[in-house]
């Protein structure tokens, strides 16, 4: 449901960016792609990251798998392991692909006044 959510909001997001562009539709501004990025992006990575953890624990738990009757570093540590790929990609969309996208927009030009 979350994540279903989240792509509405991001679908709609989209749209109003490109229909709001003038011009050049990778040069122009809105202040919306600036904001969805930073107060709804984020957080929604942060959250799908945890939400993944626990989905992982759980199904291992009900399952009655001796390491999963309390969240631990080897919980944590399985989860990784197992989904490497899905981790990496939510870790460097936070740490490394948004921050990129906020300084290439020239978020000093303006957009967050």
């Amino acid at each position: 449901l979350v994540s279903s959510i989240h792509a509405l909001m991001a679908t709609t997001a989209g749209v109003i960016v490109v229909l709001s562009c003038r011009g050049n539709i990778i040069y122009d501004r809105h202040w919306l792609a600036t904001y969805f990025v930073i107060w709804y992006g984020v957080p929604y990575m942060t959250y799908d990251i945890f939400a993944m953890y626990l989905s992982h624990y759980y199904r291992y738990h009900v399952k009655g798998h001796e390491d999963y009757k309390q969240h631990s570093l080897r919980t944590v540590n399985s989860f990784v392991r197992r989904e490497f790929l899905l981790v990496l990609h939510h870790i460097a969309l936070l740490t490394i692909l948004l921050p990129i996208t906020l300084v290439w927009r020239g978020r000093d030009a303006g957009a967050l006044r």
